[in-house]
């Protein structure tokens, strides 16, 4: 039995973003395929997730110094717990699928603020004389990226949101790495043909994936 982290960034109901009702598609016939599975929701705009704010960069400085967590502040030590929680989340998950859009070239600022409370020192990652090391270098891990890029051009100007989250799987040790793109998130207006060929495409990997 594996644990899927389902993780969407997406402030739109599901019905009106073309990710999200593919993603969707592509989970339930997952989980078809694999009942025994457990999936993990993840909604970055619906859970609260911990910012990397003053209390846990000091948190962060003093316990790295060798300092007791309990002599920490009440709030150092909830927020940097909160962080923990979620680096440790992701640590035991053996799967993960990532449902984005893009948002001004990137990805929105409340998934990037997920990733600063993944990729933590000595849970997710440690140092090593010949740079970081992931933790789960070496493991079965797999990940799959379902994004809608914009669906017009920005002057030219690529968008990094699939080569960012693709490095920081890279730094944590996720070897098996899977992108699916959508060229524009709105229902109305997008490529029904191309909606229909990436379904095709997930509907595919959820069988081996």
């Amino acid at each position: 039995m594996a644990t899927i982290l389902y993780v969407t960034a997406n402030v739109k109901a599901e019905a009106a973003s073309r990710s999200l009702l593919l993603g969707s598609e592509f989970l339930e016939e997952y989980l078809r395929l694999n009942p025994r599975d457990e999936v993990q929701v993840l909604d970055v705009y619906r859970d609260s997730i911990q910012r990397v704010d003053q209390d846990v960069l000091n948190a962060w400085t003093r316990v790295e110094r060798g300092e007791d967590h309990a002599l920490l502040s009440d709030e150092e030590r909830h927020k940097i717990n909160r962080i923990w929680r979620m680096a440790d989340q992701f640590l035991r998950c053996d799967k993960y699928v990532f449902v984005t859009h893009s948002l001004n070239l990137w990805l929105p600022a409340e998934f990037k603020m997920y990733v600063d409370a993944t990729c933590v020192l000595d849970r997710t990652y440690r140092l090593t004389p010949n740079g970081s090391e992931g933790m789960l270098r070496g493991l079965p891990r797999k990940s799959l990226h379902l994004h809608a890029a914009t669906a017009y051009s920005l002057a030219g100007e690529r968008d990094q949101s699939v080569a960012y989250l693709r490095s920081v799987l890279n730094v944590l040790g996720v070897a098996h790495q899977e992108t699916v793109l959508l060229k524009g998130d709105d229902p109305e207006t997008g490529s029904w043909e191309e909606y229909e060929t990436v379904r095709s495409k997930l509907l595919g990997l959820a069988r081996t994936f």
